[in-house]
């Protein structure tokens, strides 16, 4: 017998008008949703972080940079 996978978490994110459209761009490119590319940026993002907590960073502010 097949067994169902996990339901995933829904979350609601807002996004900068240039973020979604290049997501909107790379989704068509795939014949993909938006969804599922970034469920894989997400999926992308944790396996390269190494179990390192996250940076807090408020929003709209960019990391500064070494001068």
């Amino acid at each position: 017998m097949n067994e169902r996978p996990r339901k995933a978490a829904r979350l609601t994110v807002s996004l900068e008008e240039q973020d979604y459209q290049a997501l909107d761009k790379i989704a068509r490119a795939r014949d993909a949703s938006i969804s599922w590319v970034i469920r894989q940026a997400v999926r992308q993002f944790i396996e390269t972080s190494s179990g390192l907590p996250p940076t807090p960073m408020p929003p709209g502010k960019p990391p500064e940079s070494d001068k």
